[in-house]
């Protein structure tokens, strides 16, 4: 039990450092989240922090829940969800902003009012889109009765691509605005030093919560095989029969 309350204290504090991270970023060199940051900055400054609130903090919470986290069953499930739904909503806001974001950039510069196919030529927009469909293929699974006992397996490993494609997502998604600031002259590259160290650290701890998480999902002390979940969640009289666990529960 101790040492599953250490980690998750590591975890809560990694997690709690890179948002730091990202609101010193977005606050120190970005121009905050105002409509008074420089050429609709603000927009995609939503965007980076909600994507990283979501997926970082509500999703990966949502992944190590039934591992770490020493609560009943019932009550697991329902944090599950929580955090599921969560990142959900956060996701649909994220979008919102990025797509705002790139109508206002293309009605600036050509007064065209849709997104044309050049906006997703990026592979941060690749990961992007595949960490969407991923992680809607696994809520559905999770959130739907009955789905994920029959396609257990998949969103097990549904569950491990979405992370994956996240990380990669933020990742190179922090990696596109510093490139597009400095192809658009807003910043000099012998001006980049703390900006880049900054940026780097950030980078680096996301990819430290990472593996975090997959240690998590995979590790034996730490996985669901050793744990019991009720048969039988709508008794009334709270008398639960419990089973093994058997496989990777989600």
């Amino acid at each position: 039990m101790v040492h599953r309350q250490c980690f998750l204290a590591c975890f809560q504090l990694l997690v709690f450092t890179i948002i730091v991270c990202s609101l010193w970023w977005i606050f120190g060199y970005l121009g905050g989240l105002t409509s008074g940051a420089t050429q609709l900055y603000w927009l995609l400054n939503w965007h980076q922090l909600l994507m990283i609130v979501a997926f970082l903090f509500c999703f990966s919470n949502a992944v190590i829940l039934y591992r770490v986290y020493e609560v009943d069953y019932p009550s697991q499930r329902k944090l599950h969800i929580g955090f599921q739904i969560a990142c959900l909503l956060l996701l649909l806001a994220g979008l919102v902003f990025v797509v705002t974001w790139k109508l206002e950039e293309a009605a600036a510069e050509t007064e065209e009012t849709e997104i044309s196919s050049n906006s997703l030529y990026t592979f941060h927009s690749w990961c992007g889109v595949c960490t969407v469909i991923a992680f809607v293929m696994q809520f559905v699974l999770t959130v739907v009765p009955g789905l994920q006992a029959y396609y257990s397996q998949l969103c097990v490993w549904l569950v491990v691509f979405t992370v994956l494609c996240s990380v990669a997502t933020i990742v190179t998604g922090i990696e596109d605005v510093v490139f597009y600031r400095y192809i658009e002259g807003l910043i000099a590259y012998s001006d980049y030093v703390t900006e880049g160290m900054l940026v780097n650290t950030l980078a680096v701890l996301i990819m430290l919560l990472l593996l975090l998480v997959l240690w998590a999902w995979f590790r034996a002390p730490y996985s669901a095989a050793d744990r019991v979940e009720y048969q039988d969640m709508g008794s009334s009289d709270n008398t639960h029969a419990t089973r093994p666990l058997k496989g990777v529960d989600v």
